[in-house]
């Protein structure tokens, strides 16, 4: 395994570059993109595996704060998704003292009506700021926004610096042999490139795996009511604050993101096509924002994946793999996800070594699992108020989380009920801080976990040190700490 070619060079396909690149120098790493196609370029936010991505490629956070305009984020602010606590932070910080396998510190903050996010995490969150490690700032977080066009000409930038060789060209036939392998892909151009093995990250389009099989696709409709986003800009705010955290504020179709980079702000609304028009859309954006909204972009999408997902010598990633709607930020990290898994088994692939793609789609089946599992969690509501939050009431839930909630109902939430392959985006203390929120935890059973745990005088005395502890953090202004990195 020698030559590795890529097509597309949106994020998924550069991350997948980088990767590959960084794990297996001896590999010859060819990107093949089109700049007249471009890219679609609205995923503005990441989640912890970027650290991971950050690692293997060895790739600066001074740097991206400079090149790709990224700010922190601390996690994701849920405004009006219930009645019950229509304001509240995913933003997983400690999680305090656990008995066995039962994390008496959640349980603690559930039965005192105290948010996780407040409890656990450091001081100013709301206030826009970060922690002060003078030079080593920006690395006390795991998770970035950025602008994604800064984002990718800095990753195509330093992926010519590894030797990843970037192509301007348009794929316009795919080359396959007798035994259903890709053997080379005809360019716009009149040239044609060879390679042992081939990755479909051209989004949509899925123009390498779709010549190979069928495109069976697992939808989630039937759980997930969006299908349809605008997406849009907005200056920073006239404050001069940046947020370290997004926001998602419940519409009455769907649910708004803020995504704040240095120059300026993402938004988008995320809506239901059976309940909202692109007009109506427009309309109650431009209400909440108090102006007249100009979409940037306007896209429909389908909530799934692809059954098959590598075939032979081809794997696709990113939107060319599986997309579900954009809330908890899950495109990016699934690609990350995604190409570490296949660089496990890459080394040693060949035509008489197919088990791994077997297993390789085992996992991704558990993985997009886990996804639909926490992306439906956010829709179970005690909101009435508009035909798209009544009808949630009567959709079906995924079978995982109709799992979880009849156990959750019984005892409060342990690490152990996630099922786990070592690739899911989202672990228990995910899932408590949105369970919490959306107001599906059982208070009774927390109280009585912690007495017979004989845990709460214990608990109680960590959560007041912790306070302290938190409250003695030292923090700095979010725009100041960019300023000062990005000047120095």
């Amino acid at each position: 395994m020698k030559k590795i070619v890529i097509v597309g060079s949106g994020t998924a396909g550069l991350v997948a570059g980088h990767i590959i690149r960084s794990l297996f120098p001896g590999y010859e790493v060819l990107i093949v993109s089109s700049e007249q196609i471009g890219i679609i370029g609205v995923g503005e936010g990441s989640t912890e595996h970027w650290r991971i991505f950050q690692n293997i490629a060895n790739i600066s956070v001074d740097d991206m704060v400079r090149n790709a305009d990224i700010t922190h984020k601390y996690g994701i602010r849920y405004e009006g998704w219930t009645h019950h606590t229509p304001d509240y932070f995913h933003s997983v910080g400690g999680t305090g003292p656990s008995s066995g396998t039962f994390m008496a510190g959640y349980a603690y903050a559930l039965m005192n009506d105290k948010q996780l996010t407040p409890t656990f995490s450091w001081r100013g969150l709301t206030d826009n700021k970060v922690i002060d490690q003078g030079k080593d700032t920006h690395l006390g977080t795991n998770q970035y926004h950025f602008d994604t066009f800064k984002l990718n000409n800095y990753l195509r930038a330093i992926a010519s610096n590894k030797g990843i060789h970037l192509i301007d060209d348009e794929v316009i036939d795919v080359i396959v042999d007798d035994y259903g392998y890709i053997n080379r892909l005809e360019l716009k151009s009149g040239t044609s490139i060879n390679g042992d093995f081939f990755i479909d990250a051209s989004g949509f389009h899925r123009i390498l795996l779709s010549r190979l099989t069928d495109n069976e696709f697992i939808s989630y409709r039937k759980y997930l009511p969006c299908d349809s986003a605008i997406a849009f800009p907005t200056p920073p705010d006239p404050s001069g604050q940046i947020r370290p955290y997004t926001r998602a504020r419940a519409m009455s179709s769907g649910w708004m993101w803020e995504i704040p980079t240095q120059q300026r702000r993402g938004n988008g609304y995320v809506f239901s096509s059976d309940f909202c028009s692109i007009d109506d859309a427009i309309a109650e954006a431009s209400r909440v924002h108090g102006f007249e909204v100009e979409p940037a972009k306007v896209l429909d999408f389908k909530s799934g994946y692809f059954k098959t997902t590598w075939k032979n010598n081809c794997f696709a990633i990113g939107l060319a793999a599986a997309f579900v709607e954009p809330l908890e930020a899950t495109s990016i990290s699934t690609t990350i996800q995604q190409v570490r898994l296949l660089c496990s088994y890459l080394p040693t692939f060949s035509p008489q070594r197919q088990y791994g793609i077997k297993e390789y789609h085992r996992i991704i089946d558990s993985v997009m699992e886990n996804i639909l599992c926490m992306i439906s969690l956010h829709y179970i509501s005690d909101r009435d108020d508009t035909p798209m939050w009544r009808a949630q009431k009567e959709t079906p839930l995924p079978p995982l989380l109709e799992h979880l909630l009849q156990l959750w109902n019984e005892r409060c939430p342990e690490i152990h009920d996630v099922p786990s392959t070592g690739f899911e985006l989202f672990a228990a203390p995910h899932l408590w801080h949105v369970a919490q929120g959306q107001g599906v935890l059982n208070k009774e059973v927390a109280e009585i976990q912690l007495m017979n745990y004989n845990s709460l005088i214990d608990v109680r005395k960590f959560i007041s040190n912790y306070s302290q502890t938190l409250l003695s953090t030292k923090l700095i202004d979010h725009a100041e700490a960019l300023a000062r990195t990005k000047n120095s």
